[in-house]
């Protein structure tokens, strides 16, 4: 996904963050508070239409906003603060570790921040490296297998969200599967907050996945209990 942003004035979220999904165009945004007042707002579309947009991505950001009249008109009332910043983040998984020198975050491994968590996995990773190297030092485990072990670790947590985010990035209308997760997450009891988070990193997609999947039967169970 080719993903701009900016910094807007005078547009209040209300401690609100908004998510436009607009598959069928291949177009997609969302806005954030962040600091001094100030809200984020990215809007992204497909890596193939670049070559295209390139030409002038300050209106091609703005006719994003087109689809949703409403934001649009609430953006118009806004005052820009920043430049237009972004571009392609490329999608990879690398080899964290060497004589003398150990990756964690996005220096290891990048995915598009459509599904973010960037954050939380520099985190994870430094804990889990941390780890692995106290392994080392106190002689538990040589270097090269510690280290190979805080790789796998990685590779096993992250590749399911790797995936995941790979195909929502494409911009492409979403297919049978992930149409039952979103279907799953609007209509039925508890899916809202289960999708918000494997959303934030703190529930494994693959629960969400197996909700979306459940029968009606195996629902009313859940939720009484029997």
């Amino acid at each position: 996904m080719v993903a701009y942003y900016a910094y807007w004035s005078g547009l209040p979220m209300g401690g609100r963050i908004e998510i436009y999904p607009h598959p069928l165009h291949a177009r997609g945004w969302g806005a954030a508070a962040t600091h001094d007042g100030l809200t984020m707002v990215v809007a992204g579309w497909p890596v193939q239409q670049m070559a295209v947009n390139r030409r002038d991505v300050e209106a091609t950001y703005r006719a994003t906003f087109d689809l949703e009249p409403a934001f649009a008109e609430r953006l118009a009332g806004a005052t820009r603060e920043t430049p237009l910043r972004g571009g392609v983040t490329p999608n990879f998984f690398r080899l964290p570790y060497g004589p003398g020198w150990a990756l964690v975050g996005d220096a290891g491994y990048t995915r598009d921040p459509i599904t973010a968590q960037g954050i939380s996995d520099a985190f994870l990773d430094a804990e889990r490296c941390a780890g692995a190297l106290q392994q080392w030092h106190a002689g538990d485990r040589a270097y090269h297998v510690a280290m190979a072990g805080y790789q796998a670790d990685r590779d096993r947590r992250a590749m399911p969200m790797y995936e995941f985010t790979t195909r929502l990035a494409s911009m492409e209308p979403p297919g049978p599967e992930l149409q039952a997760v979103i279907r799953a997450a609007a209509h039925r009891p508890g899916g809202g907050d289960l999708f918000a988070s494997a959303a934030a990193g703190t529930a494994p997609l693959s629960e969400l996945f197996a909700f979306a999947h459940q029968r009606s039967d195996q629902l009313v169970a859940t939720a009484t209990g029997y």
